[in-house]
């Protein structure tokens, strides 16, 4: 589990916004950032219009235990920028800790904190390629591998806690 605030400017004024994995989002383990309400988690109103209307995630890594931003224009032939820490990201992924500095266009966006919290999983999904989802992810895709999690090969792990209810 992860808690994490991001801090930015907008016309003179300071935002702070405090994000957490139970967070219902628009696309299931992924902040949208961007202009685009309707697209986007975490929304800039950027008048002179240098941020995208979709313009990066930060995305949960389940395998790494980690945040990454990713960079959501760099299949368009004149991406957007993203720049992390001062260097400009493309098509890899970057790690983001507490003190990481963002940029999108003229937005500067701090994160501020980053907190993780250990829960142990006692019972999920297990993929036909062995790995192990937590349950919600049933009639959904493995995030490790892409395998639909409603096909053959597809194993419940019950939970313990509830056998002898």
């Amino acid at each position: 589990m992860y808690k994490f605030t991001l801090e930015w400017f907008e016309e003179g004024r300071k935002f702070s916004r405090t994000f957490s994995a139970g967070d219902q989002t628009k696309q299931k383990d992924q902040f949208l950032l961007g202009r685009d309400e309707s697209q986007c988690d975490i929304v800039f109103k950027d008048s002179a219009k240098t941020v995208s209307r979709l313009h990066a995630a930060i995305v949960y890594d389940p395998q790494k235990q980690q945040l990454l931003l990713k960079n959501l224009t760099s299949n368009r032939p004149n991406p957007n920028p993203v720049i992390v820490n001062g260097k400009a990201i493309a098509l890899e992924s970057v790690p983001l800790s507490s003190g990481n500095v963002i940029k999108l266009g003229r937005i500067s966006i701090t994160l501020t904190n980053l907190e993780w919290t250990q829960t142990q999983q006692v019972y999920g999904v297990r993929c036909r390629n062995g790995h192990l989802v937590p349950y919600d992810y049933i009639g959904d895709f493995c995030p490790h591998c892409g395998v639909s999690l409603q096909g053959e090969g597809t194993v419940i792990i019950p939970n313990p806690n509830q056998l002898n209810q």
